[in-house]
């Protein structure tokens, strides 16, 4: 089974949306199809990829480096010698070939939105869910039948913030989610008071409501943050300063009760290593984010989970960042925490399959071969016209 051809695209998110880092109104993703020579019923198995949002599209990257080392793969160095089908830990070592360890930045997602379009091939030449190939493949055969899963939303947004943020909350709930994260650190701290309060009050009995600072806060205004959420009953207080400074973040462990959550900006099992060792995170109640596609791939994440298995942690306090199906398919058969979604279905990136159903802030990761883009048509009408 050879790789024929990859092409990418950046899509806009062109959201009138910002958190307390970045607007989205700019905001680019890469999107990948990766045609093999592989048949299924047939039809040529075509893998899929769309990126976390949030570090605009690597086309430059993929163009110069990544893509054309994959397409020049002979067969054999990608291939499973006994299925012979695209095996993408054997391509990852491609990928990566002549790259110096280290220095992460938009390389890793580069790399990540690649091996996740390889992963969403070689499931399908499988016939079989992507789910199920990492859970035989990675977990023992073992694999959750339902994935709790939070929505992630509640920006902030130019025109009727605080009304806009109690609608989107309630429109969540309604939606079966249990869990819903908003912003915070982008606005004056009685306006996210008032903020987190409308939010508490949408979610309504039995809801939960998380806050993310997006690693904005310096120290003092960190811990001032710290303080006033304290006085709520929140999920947890995701990134509440630079992921790389660990002695702030075991500063504000100790002095903070409630969950903290953190790492999707780490981006290798080193930084996780780093993290776990110096950045004082509690195994009893803390989540770390680290996303799969930003950490290139799979291939770098089986040994993220191993290190924080190795420091003594549950592969349940892995929550994933990143709204797309590849992170759910992931969650579902390594047997992680949770996944994260944005509901909103109106751009590619966003919503669950076309009949999916939240019950209980739980979801089943479907049947569909591979991630299973092809029962999402807002993902198709962009991954589809990549081949055409």
């Amino acid at each position: 089974m050879r790789v024929l051809e990859v092409r990418e695209t950046a899509i806009p998110v062109a959201a009138a949306m910002a958190n307390a880092a970045i607007g989205f109104d700019e905001m680019t993703a890469s999107a990948v199809a990766v045609r093999t020579d592989r048949r299924v019923g047939g039809a040529p198995v075509i893998g899929y990829a769309l990126d976390s949002v949030g570090r605009y599209a690597h086309g430059g990257l993929l163009r110069e480096r990544f893509i054309p080392r994959l397409e020049a793969a002979a067969a054999v160095e990608i291939a499973d010698p006994e299925t012979g089908l695209v095996d993408p830990m054997r391509a990852w070592p491609v990928l990566m070939r002549n790259e110096k360890p280290g220095g992460h930045g938009e390389r890793s997602a580069a790399v990540g939105v690649l091996d996740a379009a390889l992963w969403d091939a070689a499931a399908k030449a499988a016939r079989v869910p992507l789910w199920r190939l990492l859970a035989d493949r990675f977990n023992g055969g073992g694999a959750d039948g339902t994935v709790e899963i939070y929505a992630s939303g509640g920006h902030y947004r130019p025109d009727d913030p605080v009304g806009a943020l109690a609608r989107e909350v309630r429109d969540g709930m309604a939606q079966g989610f249990r869990t819903f994260k908003i912003k915070v650190a982008g606005a004056p701290p009685e306006t996210d008071r008032a903020r987190i309060e409308v939010a508490l009050d949408a979610a309504g009995e039995g809801g939960r409501i998380a806050v993310d600072a997006n690693a904005v806060l310096d120290r003092e205004s960190a811990f001032r943050m710290a303080a006033m959420l304290a006085d709520y009953d929140l999920a947890w207080f995701e990134e509440p300063c630079d992921p790389l400074d660990f002695a702030l973040t075991r500063e504000i462990a100790a002095a903070y009760p409630g969950p903290l959550a953190t790492g999707e900006n780490l981006f290798s099992a080193a930084d996780a290593r780093n993290l776990l060792r110096y950045g004082g995170l509690r195994k009893d109640r803390d989540l770390l984010q680290f996303d799969v596609s930003l950490s290139y791939g799979i291939p770098e994440y089986l040994r993220i989970v191993a290190e924080i298995e190795r420091a003594g942690w549950s592969r349940r306090r892995l929550v994933p960042h990143a709204g797309h199906l590849f992170a759910l398919n992931v969650v579902a058969g390594l047997g992680l925490g949770g996944h994260e979604i944005a509901p909103d279905a109106s751009f590619a990136l966003g919503g669950l399959p076309d009949g999916w159903t939240v019950d209980g802030g739980r979801v089943a990761p479907g049947d569909l071969p591979g991630v299973g883009f092809e029962g999402k048509a807002n993902a198709m009408a962009v991954l589809g016209a990549l081949m055409g």
